[in-house]
């Protein structure tokens, strides 16, 4: 009978990870909600109808198509806040985690790593005036001619280690040539071409600053850059093996041999350690004690390695909640009583509501246990047993008891609550 929605929780109880669903769902769930009460929150013009079928759609699955048209439009077009919503689930996970970690903005990231993850997270509109100004005021300039960005970034500094990486979500995710460029000009070799080169590209004040100067002055000895793929194409970690079946490991291959061919014929670096299987490359400068990696990391070792620790990027990653596919469902069902017979149990829910003080007190007390099964179970009890003749049969799916689907109503009803 109990639902597993994220949105009846409490949002002051949940994590940061989960907030990042919550809010995006809850949004989502709202608009549910009105298409499911207001039957004019989604008409169709005359060429829409014609294109769609809906003039030609059968009598008796005319309202059930169309119901599935409107939710699914609606659904479809909304960004729900997907997103980006990997790295910021990682990034949420570890103190000193950030995303969009851009090159040149490297020095404000390292001076103030809560703004900046904040403003990954949350966007710039989320800051406070001082945090703005901050931004906004930093005393470091960019010099460089290429800048680079990574999808996320941690701190480690008890080993004064710096790790960038860039995230693919499954092995099959972009393509060949998207994977290829990741090693060479688009992505780590701009980090290899100001390595090799040392060039100037910070300043600060009157002081410039190489990358690997910039590096060294804000007490980093490691830099760690790689390509993480977290799945698989059956959802499983990802690994070698299922790279090489399903996923672009030779276009990874291939790239990485471009990457090291320009690492050992400079005359600025020097290979300490390779491994062409694992595509994995240790090198330093010769004029720094810096050491950097390069290197492909699947499915768990990608969280170990970020942060230091066993945690499976399933357990991290997969929140298995029914939000989504529960309240698409409903709604479905819902708007197509709401079009066939202008009310369903949504509505005759609502409107007892408003003339039940006792109904809304056990209404509001499922709200705030976030609705606990046997508070849910007394309520549906009190309503069915109070006002089983206003929910009509011809409402009722016919898999459904009027209990069941009472209880999915009023959880329902909870999770779109402002």
């Amino acid at each position: 009978m109990r639902r597993n929605l994220l949105c009846t929780k409490l949002e002051e109880n949940l994590d940061l990870g989960n907030i990042l669903l919550y809010k995006p769902y809850k949004n989502i769930l709202i608009n549910l909600r009105n298409l499911v009460v207001n039957i004019k929150a989604k008409d169709f013009d005359p060429i829409a109808k014609v294109y769609d079928g809906l003039l030609s759609a059968p009598e008796e699955v005319k309202e059930y198509y169309e119901s599935l048209l409107g939710i699914t439009s609606y659904y479809n077009h909304s960004q729900g806040g997907k997103g980006k919503y990997i790295e910021k689930k990682i990034a949420s996970s570890y103190e000193l985690c950030s995303l969009d970690i851009e090159l040149n903005k490297l020095p404000f990231w390292f001076e103030h790593p809560d703004i900046h993850k904040k403003k990954g997270i949350f966007t710039q509109q989320k800051l406070t005036t001082e945090e703005k100004r901050i931004l906004k005021t930093s005393e470091w300039d960019w010099l460089g001619d290429r800048n680079v960005n990574t999808d996320i970034g941690n701190i480690l500094q008890s080993e004064n280690t710096l790790i960038l990486c860039e995230l693919k979500n499954r092995v099959d995710s972009g393509g060949t040539a998207a994977r290829r460029e990741i090693w060479t000009s688009e992505k780590f070799g701009i980090y290899v071409d100001y390595l090799e080169s040392n060039k100037k590209i910070f300043r600060k004040n009157t002081e410039e600053f190489s990358f690997v100067e910039l590096l060294e002055y804000f007490g980093f000895k490691n830099l760690e850059i790689y390509l993480g793929v977290l799945f698989d194409i059956t959802d499983n970690p990802a690994s070698i093996e299922t790279d090489k079946i399903n996923g672009f490991y030779s276009s990874s291959k291939q790239g990485f041999k471009y990457l090291t061919n320009i690492i050992s014929s400079s005359d600025n670096l020097q290979i300490l350690d390779q491994n062409n299987y694992k595509l994995s490359v240790i090198f330093k400068p010769f004029y720094s004690e810096l050491q950097v990696k390069i290197s492909a990391l699947y499915g768990d070792d990608i969280t170990s390695t970020l942060f230091r620790r066993e945690l499976p990027v399933s357990e991290l990653l997969l929140l298995k909640y029914d939000d989504i596919w529960f309240s698409l469902l409903l709604s479905i069902e819902e708007r197509t009583n709401l079009l066939k017979f202008q009310k369903n149990y949504t509505t005759i829910t609502l409107k007892l509501l408003e003339r039940d003080s006792i109904f809304r007190t056990k209404y509001y007390n499922l709200m705030t246990s976030e609705c606990e099964e046997s508070i849910l179970k007394e309520t549906v009890k009190y309503v069915l047993d109070n006002y089983n003749d206003s929910f009509i049969s011809e409402l009722l799916p016919s898999n459904k008891t009027k209990e069941s689907y009472l209880a999915d109503i009023l959880q329902f009803l909870c999770a779109t609550e402002p």
